[in-house]
């Protein structure tokens, strides 16, 4: 799992308490095996996010919530109070982005 940068470190905090219990929660009586066959996620990167030991990327993530009818705010816990927020001031920047080169 990569590092995540410092400023991110409430909702990565957030994410990873909340997500392994919701991804259970939703899979009800669905077996690793057949989420796995439906998502296209394998089995044991499912077995890994059940344990807390890594978090989805967006595309598995995606994929994931769409076979358990589930939206992704949900899953990652961005619907339960004392969630993580970023107001207009946390996500301005000093300076203007780096444009890419032509």
């Amino acid at each position: 799992m990569s590092r995540q940068p410092a400023e991110w470190a409430p909702e990565f905090a957030h994410i990873t308490a909340v997500f392994p219990d919701r991804l259970r929660e939703l899979m009800g009586l669905m077996s690793l095996s057949d989420l796995s066959a439906l998502s296209g996620v394998s089995k044991s990167t499912l077995i890994n996010w059940r344990s807390g030991r890594t978090i989805p990327d967006l595309c598995c993530l995606f994929s994931v919530c769409s076979v358990l009818d589930a939206s992704i705010d949900y899953i990652i816990g961005l619907d339960a109070e004392g969630a993580p927020r970023r107001t207009e001031d946390d996500t301005q920047l000093d300076e203007p982005p780096p444009q890419p080169n032509d």
